[in-house]
């Protein structure tokens, strides 16, 4: 008996505290697309947040633009040398091609800043900083090692990237 009292109230403890007061939940404002983008911009503050009822997404206003949240990576192809730019910021870059080809990190991208980049081609990718960027990897390892190869790029610092992956020496 006592064994069948202590599996109910082991068992209702666990359903009560499974249980979401729903009065406690976090609810954003809901709009259409066209009304958030009429809201005037000088009435919006800056990490103000939103749920669209259209796309059926959260935005964040950055003081500028409404920007999505939680968007996922999307996949850029390239074919030739290519400079990173802060829109490829948490995306997937696959190169496609049958010669080596370069890939630039300038300067001035956000610390946080990663991309994943992939050899789709026999053409190996070679990773380089410009103006004042430093690029690092323990083994000094800066070129896709062959086809299929992946790597990761993560800015750490200002003007500092760390290269890690599937990578060879140039």
């Amino acid at each position: 008996m006592r064994k069948l009292l202590v599996s109910v109230l082991i068992l209702y403890t666990i359903n009560s505290a499974s249980q979401i007061d729903a009065n406690a939940l976090l609810v954003l404002p809901a709009e259409t697309t066209t009304s958030i983008n009429s809201i005037p911009i000088a009435t919006i503050q800056e990490g103000a947040l939103i749920f669209d009822t259209d796309k059926k997404k959260v935005f964040e206003y950055n003081g500028t633009e409404w920007k999505e949240l939680l968007t996922p990576p999307s996949v850029f192809p390239k074919t030739g040398n290519y400079t990173l730019i802060e829109a490829d910021n948490g995306n997937i870059l696959t190169f496609n091609s049958t010669t080596d080809v370069t890939l630039t990190v300038p300067s001035a991208l956000p610390i946080g800043f990663n991309v994943s980049i992939y050899q789709i081609g026999n053409g190996k990718v070679t990773i380089t900083g410009a103006g004042g960027v430093t690029i690092k990897n323990r083994l000094l390892r800066f070129s896709t090692a062959g086809l299929d190869a992946g790597a990761g790029i993560v800015c750490t610092s200002t003007n500092v990237f760390h290269v890690t992956g599937d990578l060879k020496r140039n």
